[in-house]
């Protein structure tokens, strides 16, 4: 079992944030000082609450929209970020995209706009959507249905052929003059959760990579920019040494690259939250078996100055566990149903 020191947040009934309500029921490299060392908050409305609180809806959708509720009131002016709630690529780049402009991060299937995705454009009433994947993901249908919910909104879509070219039209589109980047394995969802966390915070784009060699299109973007700092999220395997080496010749002076990568996604959640959130408070709780529930966390996660925590089905990882316990964190905001993180989850150490 948890020592005391966590289970102070797990007494009692979990607080469920239901809509709008409230319901009771390492690397070596890991050492390197992060090249994001000050982060500031800059975003909406945190949540307001102390101790651990379950951000659930019926589905990711759902969820996606109570967790926007928690973070994010409406404004003048502001922005929603849309894409599909079927396959994590788009959303993991999205999800920085959405905290540079102090917007949520919402899903949707593509067979039609998700009711709570609807729900919550009506009650935000943003001046602009921007919805990011291709027509294959989110289809024009899908975009007809965004002008209805939100009338009056500008509605634009950002994608190209592949994850990565979109990845590449995020970065030009939000971030033309970035200062520093953030980057991970494209092709699986763990590493770019953690990293893409990091990223919001900093304010800098997530860019994805193939394991072994840059994409084409990453390339040719790499290509054109100078940045101040890196942070490379993943192992070799998730990221080769001749991949970094292409970030790095980026990066004015190589003592600002970073990378950080654990034996698991477990280990490199935990130092992730260490390398660049040492002074968080408050940490986003997720599956790190699946991947919608953590895509909308991203702009909460920076709203909140927070990492995201992954997290087995029945247990807490010890990396996980002994960064949560030795850090001054008093809420814990866990994204998805008692289904998907479970109540042994939060209270149980792995073996």
């Amino acid at each position: 079992m948890r020592s005391a020191r966590r289970s102070t947040l797990a007494t009692a009934a979990i607080t469920t944030l239901l809509g709008c309500g409230l319901a009771g029921a390492g690397s070596a490299s890991a050492a390197t000082p992060s090249p994001f060392p000050t982060i500031t908050p800059k975003i909406g409305t945190p949540f307001p609450y102390i101790g651990l609180v379950r951000a659930a809806g019926e589905d990711r959708y759902g969820t996606a929209a109570v967790i926007s509720q928690g973070s994010f009131a409406p404004s003048p002016g502001s922005s929603v970020f849309l894409t599909s709630g079927e396959a994590p690529a788009d959303a993991l780049t999205a999800g920085p995209a959405a905290a540079s402009l102090d917007a949520p991060l919402l899903l949707t299937p593509a067979a039609a706009l998700a009711p709570a995705a609807a729900a919550e454009l009506t009650r935000l009433a943003p001046a602009t959507v921007y919805v990011v994947g291709g027509a294959d993901r989110v289809p024009e249908a899908v975009l007809t249905a965004v002008r209805s919910a939100a009338p009056g909104a500008s509605v634009e879509r950002i994608a190209g052929t592949t994850r990565y070219e979109t990845a590449v039209a995020v970065a030009q589109r939000f971030f033309p003059d970035a200062e520093g980047v953030v980057v991970s394995r494209g092709d699986t969802f763990p590493d770019a959760l953690s990293g893409g966390a990091a990223a919001a915070a900093a304010g800098v784009p997530l860019m994805i990579t193939e394991p072994t060699a840059l994409p084409a299109p990453v390339s040719t973007w790499l290509a054109g920019q100078t940045f101040d700092a890196a942070l490379v999220v993943g192992g070799t395997s998730s990221v080769s040494e001749s991949t970094a080496a292409a970030v790095a010749a980026r990066v004015s002076d190589p003592a600002d690259v970073t990378r950080v990568g654990g034996a698991d996604r477990y280990a490199t959640s935990a130092l992730v939250a260490t390398a660049v959130f040492a002074d968080a408070t408050t940490a986003l709780i997720a599956t790190g078996e699946n991947f919608p529930d953590a895509l909308a966390g991203v702009p909460a996660a920076a709203v909140n100055l927070a990492p995201i925590l992954l997290v087995r089905p029945q247990c807490t990882p010890l990396p996980i566990f002994d960064y949560v316990a030795s850090s001054a964190i008093t809420s814990e905001i866990v994204l998805g149903g008692p289904d998907v993180v479970t109540a042994d989850s939060l209270l149980t150490n792995c073996a």
